[in-house]
C-alpha cells in the first residue's frame, strides 16, 4: 500500500479532527434525539417511537465508535441492541425493559459528557498514527 505523501497526511488529520469537534458538539443534540424517542415511546411502546430509537442509537454508536468515543459507542449499542429485541419481541416490553433503558440513559448522558480517551491528547480522533506518511528526507520508492 502506498504511503501518503506528510502534507496529505497532515491535511486529513486536520479534517479528522475538526470532524470529531463537530461531533463532540452534536452530542447534546444527539443524545437528546434518543430522550425524545424514548418519551415518545409511550405506555403503549409506540412502534414508530422504537424504530426511531434504534436508528438513532445505531447513529451515534458508529459516530462515537468513529471519533474515539469507545464507552458512549458501547452504551449506545447497548441500547440499540435492547431496542432492536424489544421490537421483535414484544411480550418483552413492559417494566423492566423500561428500568433497562433508564439505566442505560444515565450511562448514555454520563459517557456524552466525558472526555473521550483519544480526543483528551493531542492525537486526532482516529487512529491517524496507522496511516504511513512519507517523511521529507526518505526517497521515494
Amino acid at each position: 500500500m502506498p504511503e501518503l505523501p506528510a502534507a496529505t497526511a497532515a491535511q486529513l488529520a486536520a479534517q479528522l479532527a475538526e470532524l470529531g469537534e463537530t461531533f463532540q458538539r452534536s452530542l447534546p443534540q444527539r443524545v437528546g434525539e434518543v430522550e425524545l424517542a424514548l418519551r415518545a415511546l409511550g405506555e403503549d411502546w409506540d412502534q414508530a417511537a422504537l424504530r426511531e430509537l434504534a436508528d438513532a442509537t445505531h447513529r451515534l454508536a458508529g459516530a462515537a465508535g468513529t471519533f474515539g468515543h469507545p464507552v458512549l459507542g458501547a452504551t449506545a449499542l447497548r441500547m440499540e441492541e435492547l431496542t432492536r429485541r424489544l421490537d421483535a419481541d414484544p411480550a418483552a416490553r413492559g417494566h423492566a425493559a423500561r428500568a433497562a433503558f433508564d439505566g442505560l440513559l444515565v450511562e448514555l448522558r454520563a459517557a456524552a459528557t466525558a472526555t473521550p480517551p483519544l480526543m483528551s491528547s493531542s492525537r486526532t480522533p482516529c487512529t491517524l498514527a496507522a496511516i504511513p506518511s512519507r517523511s521529507p528526507h526518505r526517497p521515494e520508492g
